[in-house]
């Protein structure tokens, strides 16, 4: 039997009483979110938080089963920190990753002839300047991604990121290190794999309503793929179905459309397969994040088996048990 576990700390607090926690990540988003929702009162006391808690406490969330037993089966699930919170009830902590460190203004200032990654770094240094604890670290593999001219003005670091990753489509997300250490990881779409899980229909898989087996010869897409040329300008061409579902993919350093169209015909390879698309619900074992490769099993169709990127997770956490909504990406193989 599986008993359920928690360790909520918001700054120097252990929340011993909790109603519910939602924690939701996406490779779309920038930040993980996290909300803490309390009872109204704990053993008929009201809560009274508001003068032990503060905006930007930092906040680590685990969940498991059984930790009495195996202390090891506690997860890490989130560590970010305390965005905001108020009096009402139930009430509720929301809470954002280190993402939240990135909402530090930056000063202004115009770059010509730059990189994506030369502008990220300048950004990282500038919110370092101002934090009190640790700084920020920066890690990618980005090459290329040029800009004829990139200017921040009255912007903030969060913001300023964001803006990078909706012009060239890449990742860029924020995670805590082993050691504790907050980390902004910027990588090329899908090219990262964090780690593997296996999800079974007839072992580890609650519910599959949102997931559908769909045929390639079912499905129609078509891309616009955007060259980013090393002058800074665009060029962009469409491939696929006309009046499929559109997909954008950026391109670094692509001068010719002949290479714009073999790279948007590969893309939709990726996208036009056998397989498996939407969401299955599993519990907090095994453990998923954004960016694993998942592999699901139906032994009753075993031709079906695939592999896949796993796009975004949503984990609840409640009296009526603890769960992972999976949302599976590209197929891998």
């Amino acid at each position: 039997m599986f008993k359920m576990d928690f360790e909520v700390k918001v700054g120097n607090y252990r929340i011993n009483g909790i109603e519910s926690i939602t924690i939701e990540s996406s490779v779309d988003l920038l930040s993980d979110k996290c909300t803490i929702t309390f009872p109204g009162a704990l053993y008929n006391k009201p809560w009274q938080v508001e003068d032990k808690l503060k905006r930007g406490d930092k906040v680590t969330v685990k969940l498991g089963y059984n930790v009495k037993d195996n202390p090891a089966n506690l997860h890490t699930e989130f560590v970010g920190y305390l965005r905001s919170f108020g009096p009402n009830l139930p009430m509720k902590l929301e809470c954002e990753d280190a993402a939240y460190l990135l909402r530090k203004p930056i000063p202004d200032r115009h770059f010509k002839k730059t990189t994506a990654v030369e502008v990220i770094r300048y950004i990282v240094g500038e919110v370092n300047k101002q934090l009190t604890g640790d700084s920020i670290q920066f890690v990618t593999n980005l090459k290329g991604l040029d800009y004829e001219k990139f200017t921040l003005i009255r912007a903030n670091g969060y913001e300023a990121l964001q803006k990078i990753k909706d012009d060239f489509g890449i990742a860029i997300y924020c995670r805590t290190n082993a050691a504790g250490k907050p980390e902004l990881h910027c990588h090329l779409a899908y090219t990262e794999k964090r780690g593997e899980v296996k999800y079974d229909f007839m072992k580890n898989v609650e519910e599959s309503d949102d997931l559908k087996y769909i045929k390639k010869d079912d499905v129609r897409f078509r891309a616009k793929v955007i060259g980013h040329q090393k002058n800074g300008k665009t060029i962009q061409i469409e491939v696929g179905d006309k009046g499929g579902d559109l997909r954008t993919i950026h391109l670094p350093n692509v001068s010719s459309k002949e290479s714009l169209e073999k790279a948007g015909k590969e893309h939709l390879k990726r996208l036009t397969y056998d397989g498996y698309k939407g969401s299955l619900k599993g519990w907090l074992i095994p453990v998923c994040e954004i960016g694993y490769y998942a592999t699901v099993v139906d032994k009753e169709y075993p031709e079906r088996e695939g592999k896949y990127f796993v796009n975004a997770v949503k984990t609840e956490f409640n009296k009526s048990g603890g769960c992972r909504t999976v949302t599976l990406g590209v197929k891998l193989s």
